[in-house]
């Protein structure tokens, strides 16, 4: 696979031009000569552990290229030292690059300075942190407005601005509380908030819930997807947690040793992984609760409603059932092959039947895990869109399939490694 294959597009091109921040090229080495041969040494393809014996500089970045879409949740996953973390803080300036271009709304952030780099990032970007970094003498709604009060945004307005993202993050009737007074979950949401108030384009979640409890943790998920239904902010989110990185990214690239490894949907990175590092990963997902209709789903293929049984039998072969639909292309009934032979045994070719009426739909962004239960009564399922026409038939034998089809590829890219 090419660096331009594994990164998701091909470099310099847009994201369907509609991106807002993007990475070129980009290396970071730590150490006091960073320019030097430990550069060209990761320039040249050395690995990371490598380019540190032998030259005592630390590779925190190697030609790293996304971009980050307008509006979107891009999820930056790896382990310890993957290189997610230096990634992010190379957005807001915390770190100079040692090569390469970073583009924040088309500006090239690392070439800013002083006033004007302080001013970006106020204006542009709101930071969310593992920990929740509060005042503890001060109140939530100060806490909240501070970053406002260094913007010396006069009181009465940035208290109106702490109070919208309170009511945002549900904490409204917490405005005079102390941080002290509140649980773990409320404080990162009044970082959140923190965050919001300054309505910026862009928000910087560094491992934001991982100093939660697994159940807070997923709250503030399931809290943070409902406002950003809301706001429609861009959010670059680090995270060590694939199950959180799949939960939540909108798109998930995955890292490691300072590179990118993959860059896709949470579908695309559990049913199409690109090496054995990514595979090995997603073995332990629960792939149903990832998985969409849509990715398995077939063409609808309705039968007029006209049509013989015999000549409707023929279509079904050995799918699960056909659908029937109105002129407004809306399911109404299914044709299964068991109750079609019936109705043929009884001497009968009248279509009508044949047809049942107590089938399933479903919408093509539903999970494979919320349609277990339908499934098992093996008859197809109707796929629709919000109007409720039908966009795509559901045979429950795919669902099945389509399971053994990602894990088999996964054993594959194991017996690659021990082999």
């Amino acid at each position: 696979m090419s660096d331009d294959a594994a990164n998701g597009q091909s470099k310099g091109a847009a994201a369907d031009g509609d991106e807002i921040i993007r990475l070129n090229d980009v290396y970071k080495i730590f150490g006091p000569q960073p320019r030097g041969r430990a550069f060209e040494l990761a320039r040249s393809g050395v690995p990371k552990n490598d380019v540190q014996r032998l030259s005592g500089h630390v590779v925190g970045l190697t030609d790293v290229n996304f971009s980050v879409k307008r509006g979107e949740i891009f999820v930056v996953m790896g382990l310890s030292g993957s290189g997610k973390s230096t990634a992010i803080r190379m957005v807001n300036k915390l770190y100079d690059v040692t090569h390469g271009e970073v583009l924040v709304d088309g500006t090239d952030v690392q070439k800013l300075e002083g006033t004007d780099l302080q001013a970006f990032r106020r204006q542009k970007m709101g930071m969310v942190f593992q920990h929740f970094a509060l005042f503890p003498h001060r109140s939530v709604i100060d806490n909240v407005g501070y970053g406002l009060k260094v913007q010396r945004v006069d009181r009465s307005d940035r208290n109106d601005a702490s109070m919208r993202a309170l009511s945002l993050v549900g904490l409204a009737a917490f405005a005079d509380h102390r941080p002290a007074q509140l649980s773990g979950g409320m404080q990162q949401r009044v970082g959140l908030a923190r965050a919001l108030a300054s309505d910026p384009d862009i928000l910087l979640m560094d491992e934001a819930f991982s100093a939660l409890d697994p159940l807070i943790r997923r709250q503030m998920q399931d809290e943070m997807m409902e406002i950003q239904d809301e706001v429609h902010k861009t959010i670059l989110f680090i995270t060590h947690d694939l199950n959180e990185a799949l939960r939540i990214g909108d798109r998930v690239c995955i890292m490691k040793d300072g590179a990118v490894v993959q860059i896709g949907t949470p579908e695309e990175i559990l049913t199409e992984p690109a090496t054995g590092y990514v595979a090995e990963f997603v073995q332990d997902v629960d792939q149903g609760r990832v998985i969409k209709v849509h990715e398995v789903m077939t063409e609808p293929r309705p039968i007029p409603a006209d049509m013989s049984l015999s000549d409707a039998l023929t279509l079904c072969q050995d799918i699960a059932g056909r659908f029937c639909c109105d002129t407004d292309g809306r399911p109404i009934s299914l044709l299964t092959a068991a109750d079609g032979l019936r109705a043929r045994s009884m001497g009968s070719n009248d279509l009508a039947k044949a047809l049942r009426s107590d089938f399933d739909r479903c919408s093509p962004d539903a999970t494979l895990n919320e349609l277990y239960a339908s499934a098992g009564r093996g008859l197809s399922i109707a796929v629709v869109d919000d109007s409720g026409k039908l966009i795509g038939n559901l045979d429950p034998r795919l669902i099945m399939e389509e399971m053994g089809r990602v894990e088999g590829l996964i054993e594959g890219f194991e017996r690659e490694v021990f082999m």
